[in-house]
């Protein structure tokens, strides 16, 4: 299978405990440079505490890094409520960066295309190899209740494809 990207955060139970608890603090520790596998944003989503859910909201939006805000913003993104949703929403739609890292980690994810191809698909995505098998998980993707902006990316990336999926 191809390499997506290298270099994950992926955490088990102690690294995420040590994680959020540096988190409570207001320190960020790896998110500010290292992005997250899916699966870390979950498990942080599962146990967050409410001061945590605070900072990711205020670095969501006002983060150091692109990585910071993005990996912020991913986690927020697996918390109910219609705050949240709302709070994803205007990130992705006022910050490119890090839309440009989430679209691009929604295509590698759902393609499993290299990272550069991912983020050059996020950039313009007429030039996704096979889009219309993309087209058709991306469907999938934008009614599925479990993450906000995987939805919001994958309604952006089916907009965005309208012109090459009649070919």
């Amino acid at each position: 299978m191809p390499r997506t990207y290298s270099n994950l955060l992926i955490v088990d139970k102690a690294s995420r405990a040590q994680l959020l608890a540096g988190v409570e603090q207001g320190d960020p520790g790896p998110l500010r440079i290292t992005p997250t596998a899916h699966c870390t944003d979950v498990s942080l989503g599962s146990v967050v505490s409410d001061k945590a859910v605070a900072w990711f909201r205020k670095w969501a939006i006002e983060g150091d890094t692109a990585a910071l805000r993005t990996n912020s913003l991913s986690v927020i993104a697996k918390l109910p409520g219609q705050e949240n949703a709302d709070l994803v929403v205007q990130v992705l739609e006022n910050d490119p960066k890090v839309r440009r890292l989430i679209v691009g980690s929604e295509i590698s994810r759902l393609t499993q295309l290299d990272w550069q191809i991912a983020l050059q698909g996020a950039d313009d995505p007429t030039t996704i190899p096979e889009p219309r098998k993309l087209a058709l998980k991306l469907a999938k993707g934008a009614i599925n209740p479990k993450g906000t902006e995987a939805r919001w990316a994958c309604t952006y990336l089916l907009t965005r494809m309208v012109s090459v999926l009649g070919r």
